[in-house]
């Protein structure tokens, strides 16, 4: 058996969660992150219009600059999905060295914990990884996933 990572479930509540980066993952992350009680900060130079319009929102805060260790100092979890390879090692290293849960985009021996596809109703949450090597048959499985806890077929 290959299936080696443990699904964690932590409380939300009161908790910061630092997703560094702007693009199309970043997106997603804080899609996922938005589900849950978290106060959501993101820290990049620009973002999408998606992260912006949230911006604007009040739903997270942007901080419009390049990313340094002192934005984890009020951080609970981090993500790092940045499109540079050595700013997202240093986010690894900077949450590892203050033991805040890190999952780092781009190389999955640097995460302390892989971001899950979530599927979530208001009574079932549920997180789904995969081995990393096809991401289609995670996402696949979330959607599955989410149709049935959406029509409420448990």
């Amino acid at each position: 058996m290959n299936n080696r990572y443990f699904p964690m479930f932590i409380p939300s509540a009161g908790k910061t969660a630092l997703v560094a980066g702007g693009g199309k993952i970043a997106s997603r992350r804080v899609e996922s992150l938005l589900q849950f009680d978290f106060t959501i900060v993101v820290v990049s130079p620009a973002v999408n219009q998606q992260l912006k319009l949230l911006a604007e929102a009040g739903r997270v805060q942007w901080i419009r600059d390049t990313y340094r260790s002192s934005y984890l100092a009020d951080a609970d979890l981090a993500t790092a999905c940045t499109d540079d390879r050595a700013v997202n090692r240093q986010i690894g290293a900077d949450a590892r060295a203050r033991n805040i849960p890190v999952s780092v985009c781009d190389c999955k021996e640097e995460c302390t914990f892989y971001f899950p596809a979530v599927a979530a109703s208001d009574e079932v949450t549920c997180g789904i990884v995969g081995t990393g090597r096809d991401h289609r048959i995670t996402k696949r499985a979330a959607a599955a996933i989410r149709e049935l806890i959406t029509r409420k077929a448990y």
